[in-house]
């Protein structure tokens, strides 16, 4: 019987399954027989089984948090033990429910997994976890008792693996890093036919280990693991990949597409005639910035009336596929100054060294650029809310479009300014098997946005256009930030220069790398670009937010003028609209995204709108729905001094608790090393002289904020 036969056979019996959720102690094991084994072509080939698995666990505070207030009048908790009190195991395979199986303490975890490593017979399994940060240092301690210290794991910061392997075959996953979502949303946005069971379970409730279950709460920790076999199910048949081949995150999605697009337009020879030197690599990670954040120091604290959003269409996207890159090696480029290197902006561009003496913002500006975050010295300083307003001396590297801002706004002039490690290269399109690509998925996710039934679709879709940019960006070296399992904790693994540059000669020379980092990095500058003339177009600009401006006297005919010229930039590249539902969308237009009656912002991500009576809020690290609560529908509360406490917005702290080794509490429960979540007050601030990490402020970063 050939194995193609085999694994039919198989996969009938498995769909003749009757699904099963139960204790795991009552499960027939034998029943995974039917789960087939497949080999993955890779270096080594091993073989994996070819089922989709999610663990998850339900953990109990070991009693209340004792609190006190703080010198500003935030509410404190005191961290507490927690512990597992429910675990639940779900297993999909061929589209097909098998089962899921709970237990209660984790060596009855850990029994459970070794009974189903017992049965299956590929080499590799893959259980995935959404938010594998929490779980994981729920279960480690009883993980490393039962199979040793994992053989590799992958972080993308402190206290969160992506990724950790055993010697036995085990990879734990993390699904939320791939999802970018709750697994709640993921089910609603990907119509998968389990959902969460929303509100069954009392997180507030303190419980052990042998507290009976409800029946709402035997369905909430099944539903959990249940809907993200389906997702993660769903999520491969939409890419058409399997268990061993989905793409760790959401940037691995379009990674993939790219790498197989590039290769078969030849873009890997490109990118080795582009690719910079160890030394400009450095250069560039200086010039990157992330988005532009900032609010007009003048109305800080004050009341605003009838203000105006606009908001760019896919704004990175936009600008790849309407301006021009760099698209030669950079060479030097000696005798430049600021006035050379404006006026050749459009045909070159150019890194450089800038150093001002006697640098101020012309205050007919409201806007100012220079981030200090950014700058490498700066002298007798003066800034506003991490941006320069004067200095006697400063200094920090540009390229040539952010350059052409900063000249504007500042007095910056041949005579106070220097610039030096200059270097150039000539300006094109980007390839064309790029831009089709980056315009297809517009166009399919345009087309496919609230369609019955393209769910799915239109999410990947959505993914794919949003992370095109992302791929460009990926530092070639990031140090490895690695898990000390005997002192829990985490660090940077520092490498001495010599084999930074051999580990940067590898990353040239592997064949899956093929986009060129400063394409990347001239992207936010375009877009940093058009941000302001965006800010032009009204007369009165109070609130900026990368890709949306806010204020009040929106001249419409400018604004017609910037989308028509928008619009002219497409065709130029031979790019059009998309018609959907007798409208036709294009990308980088500004459109309105919002009036309001009223406005105000403290600073940079601190801002409150009203509309009709209705408040809203954007607070960084605060929840929208939830914090607006907390200005009692008046949006004059929205001050300096207010608390978003942490009981109202459901917003909440993490403490890591870790343990010398497992141990039984008075009350029987197995427990190891744990999370303590508890509420979190927010004490709102007005931003004057703060100096603000705006490559920081912009990045969305994935954090604990619930327990799934």
């Amino acid at each position: 019987m050939t194995r193609q036969e085999l694994y039919a056979i198989k996969e009938k019996k498995i769909k003749c399954l009757k699904y099963q959720y139960c204790y795991y102690d009552d499960y027939n094991y034998k029943i995974l027989k039917n789960i087939c084994y497949e080999t993955k072509f890779s270096v080594h080939n091993n073989t994996y089984n070819d089922c989709i698995m999610m663990l998850d666990t339900e953990t109990s505070k070991s009693k209340r948090n004792k609190t006190y207030v703080d010198s500003k009048g935030r509410l404190k908790y005191e961290p507490v033990d927690n512990y597992v009190v429910a675990w639940t195991l779900s297993i999909r395979a061929v589209s097909h429910n098998i089962c899921t199986l709970y237990g209660r303490k984790p060596t009855e975890l850990v029994d459970c997994l070794n009974r189903i490593l017992d049965i299956f017979q590929g080499e590799e399994t893959y259980i995935y976890v959404h938010n594998l940060s929490y779980d994981w240092w729920f279960i480690r301690k009883f993980l490393f008792e039962a199979w040793h210290l994992p053989t590799y794991q992958l972080n993308t910061k402190s206290h969160y693996p992506v990724l950790i392997e055993f010697e036995n075959g085990v990879k734990l996953k993390d699904s939320l890093i791939l999802a970018q979502r709750s697994l709640d949303k993921w089910a609603l946005d990907l119509n998968v036919e389990h959902k969460k069971a929303v509100g069954f379970w009392d997180y507030d409730l303190i419980r052990n280990q042998d507290t009976p279950l409800t029946s709402e709460e035997l369905k909430y920790i099944e539903c959990d693991t249940l809907a993200g076999v389906e997702c993660i199910d769903a999520t491969c048949q939409t890419l058409k990949c399997n268990i061993s081949t989905i793409p760790l995150t959401s940037t691995g999605i379009i990674r993939r597409d790219i790498i197989r697009l590039a290769k078969k337009n030849k873009q890997r020879d490109l990118f080795l005639r582009l690719v910079p030197t160890f030394d400009q690599q450095d250069t560039l990670e200086c010039i990157y910035h992330g988005g532009y954040t900032h609010a007009h120091f003048d109305v800080i604290g004050w009341l605003m009336e009838d203000v105006e959003a606009y908001d760019f269409a896919s704004s990175y996207p936009f600008v790849m596929l309407s301006e021009k890159y760099p698209m030669e090696k950079f060479t030097p480029c000696p005798d430049a100054d600021v006035d050379y290197i404006t006026k050749k902006a459009d045909e070159y561009a150019f890194i450089f060294k800038l150093q001002c003496f006697d640098i101020e913002f012309d205050d007919k500006f409201v806007m100012p650029t220079l981030q200090t975050s950014k700058c490498f010295k700066i002298v007798d300083g003066v800034q506003d809310s991490g941006r320069l307003l004067s200095a006697s001396y400063c200094e920090i590297y540009l390229n040539e479009i952010d350059l052409k801002i900063i000249k504007e706004h500042y007095h910056l002039t041949l005579t106070n300014s220097i610039v030096s490690e200059c270097e150039f290269a000539y300006k094109d399109y980007l390839p064309r098997w790029l831009t089709d690509y980056i315009f297809e998925r517009f166009k399919a996710k345009t087309e496919l946005k609230g369609v019955e039934g393209k769910e799915r679709l239109y999410n990947i879709e959505k993914t794919k256009i949003n992370g095109v940019y992302g791929c460009h960006v990926q530092k070639p070296l990031q140090p490895e930030i690695r898990e000390d399992y005997e002192f829990s904790d985490f660090y940077k693994e520092k490498k001495p220069l010599e084999e930074l540059k051999e580990d940067y000669e590898k990353y040239v020379n592997s064949r899956n790398h093929v986009l060129p980092y400063q394409w990347g990095v001239w992207v936010t500058s375009y877009a940093f670009y058009n941000l302001f003339q965006l800010g032009k177009c009204c007369k009165d600009w109070i609130y900026s937010d990368t890709d949306s401006c806010y204020g009040s006297g929106w001249n419409q005919k400018k604004l017609k003028a910037y989308n028509d010229n928008c619009i002219d930039k497409l065709e130029a590249n031979g790019y059009g609209g998309v018609e959907h539902n007798g409208k036709v969308y294009y990308l980088g237009v500004a459109e309105l995204d919002g009036k309001y009656d009223k406005f105000i912002t403290l600073g940079a991500k601190k801002y409150a709108t009203s509309k009709d009576d209705k408040v809203k809020i954007t607070v960084a690290g605060v929840p929208k729905k939830t914090g607006a609560k907390c200005l009692n529908d008046d949006i004059l509360n929205f001050k300096h001094g207010l608390i978003f406490d942490g009981k109202t917005t459901g917003k909440l702290t993490h403490m890591y608790i870790s343990k010398e080794e497992i141990y039984i509490d008075d009350n029987g429960n197995e427990c190891g090393d744990s999370v303590d979540l508890f509420p979190c007050d927010y004490l709102l601030s007005e931003t004057i002289l703060e100096d603000v990490d705006f490559d920081y402020i912009n990045t969305e970063e994935i954090t604990i904020t619930e327990v799934e």
